[in-house]
């Protein structure tokens, strides 16, 4: 099915469904972005299309109520991945188990705030939202990581060490560093600044390899694989 480029006679499609009496304005952009609108019998869900006045334009159902709200998202962001994660959001990513009844829309890569895994040597758990109040209560919720490091102190220098430990002058705080194994170490930590763990790990003497967040207040990076995001909940609590 052909879609109509730019010409005389064609109009947007939101426009024309408009005109139609199908929906309002506000509804022909979400039913387009969720597949329901077809054009002589073929879904277009691409906003900004154009149609000829000719052209048959059905729908195929009502949009989603919920398609107008922020949406929050919990990416486990992949080792090494470069790519800003928004990118990694997409249909083809969404986990399986995924029960959220959100329909995927494109506009979910957009105004995106991400809290978590977010330092450059850090992977695993990632909450991306567009709720504008989340990242402030995010901010109080201890975030739980897995450092993977060359050699780890034994437990008794590690406790000496972490207590020498000076950032901007002032004793770490709202911060709990423990032993796991030789290559690992366990860090509960409240907000962590950019270069938090690099800077840590230099002054414990310690050879960072990678940073991990495995948790974010009561949510934790369970049942995602690496690449894989998932809706919340809207009964998760952080």
């Amino acid at each position: 099915m052909r879609i109509s480029t730019m010409d005389e006679t064609s109009v947007r499609l939101s426009k024309r469904m408009v005109e139609l009496g199908l929906c309002s304005r506000r509804e022909a952009d979400v039913c387009i972005e969720q597949g329901l609108v077809k054009v002589d019998g073929k879904v277009v869900n691409t906003l900004g299309a154009r149609v000829r006045p000719e052209q048959q334009i059905t729908l195929a159902g009502k949009p989603q109520a919920m398609a107008t709200l922020p949406v929050t998202m919990l990416l486990n962001r992949p080792a090494g991945e470069e790519a800003p994660p928004a990118q990694l959001l997409g249909p083809d990513s969404r986990a399986p188990q995924d029960g959220a009844e959100q329909v995927w829309l494109a506009r979910h890569r957009q105004h995106l705030t991400a809290v978590g895994a977010v330092d450059e040597r850090c992977h695993g758990l990632l909450v991306l939202t567009q709720d504008k109040k989340l990242p402030r209560h995010l901010a109080e919720c201890e975030m739980e990581f897995l450092l993977q490091v060359e050699q780890a102190p034994a437990a008794d220098a590690l406790k000496a060490r972490v207590a020498a430990i000076r950032l901007d002058g002032k004793p770490l705080r709202q911060c709990k560093i423990s032993r796991q194994s030789d290559h690992q170490l366990r860090c509960a930590v409240y907000a962590p600044r950019a270069g938090f763990f690099a800077e840590i790990s230099r002054q414990l003497g310690v050879s960072l390899q990678s940073a991990r967040c495995i948790r974010i207040g009561r949510l934790a990076l369970a049942g995602l694989q690496p690449g894989q995001w998932r809706y919340l909940q809207p009964f998760e609590r952080f």
